[in-house]
């Protein structure tokens, strides 16, 4: 199986050999077969946190156990849902649970689900639990979802122009009972976004596919959220 290296800066955005020169911190990514198997992120040339993408074969102590010497080691796991691809995340340090998480892109490699969960408990973070909407036309993200402590929509981030006229210093979002009447909202036919559950589209097709290579958009975002909502150096 063909290996390749390549680089990305800290948000996990493509640079070349020559810029990682010029940074401090910069990620060296590891591609197996095409799909991302390690991202190694270094500050001043020693590896502070390592992004392994675990096979359904591999046991998750041996993983910690080859990277003992890394203290925060992120395993991430792909799983194919008919169209969708599931990556289940969990966050270590020093060999110990610290994050969970759970992300869900569609068949073009766009996220459209993402969710912090207890370590302890298990239970998701509603409060921090997302879903994304993207332009048929364009592919652009153009609604961001929110949802609160029980999985019941809060709110939802519009980037459609046609809505720039309601946008104001004292709005910067609209609430769930204003999304039946928005201009240019389908709402009754966006039931997905209407509550955190399902994760997956209920539409979803029983067929399987290849785990979408997420890394050239989304799994991106990933690494973000959680920098966002745990503990990082």
């Amino acid at each position: 199986m063909a290996t390749t290296i390549s680089y990305e800066n800290d948000l996990e955005q493509p640079i070349t050999a020559v810029q990682k020169e010029q940074l401090d911190r910069y990620i060296k990514v590891t591609t197996v077969a095409g799909l991302v198997k390690i991202k190694e992120e270094f500050y001043k040339d020693a590896i502070v946190y390592l992004i392994y993408y675990k096979d359904p074969s591999e046991l998750t102590n041996r993983i910690l156990e080859t990277y003992y010497s890394i203290p925060d080691v992120e395993i991430r796991e792909r799983q194919a849902v008919g169209n969708y691809t599931l990556v289940n995340a969990e966050g270590y340090n020093r060999g110990i649970l610290i994050f969970k998480g759970k992300v869900v892109f569609d068949q073009a490699g766009r996220e459209i689900y993402s969710s912090p969960i207890d370590a302890i408990s298990n239970i998701h973070n509603f409060e921090e639990t997302n879903k994304y909407f993207y332009d048929p036309v364009t592919g652009e993200q153009m609604y961001v979802f929110w949802y609160g402590t029980n999985g019941a929509l809060s709110s939802m981030d519009s980037y459609n122009p046609i809505h720039y006229a309601y946008i104001n210093p004292f709005k910067d979002h609209f609430h769930p009972h204003e999304l039946p009447t928005l201009k240019g909202l389908d709402w009754p036919n966006m039931t997905y976004f209407h509550a955190a559950d399902p994760i997956i589209p209920i539409e979803v097709h029983l067929e399987t596919h290849l785990p979408t290579d997420t890394h050239l958009s989304i799994v991106t975002k990933i690494h973000r959220i959680f920098r966002r909502f745990f503990l990082r150096r």
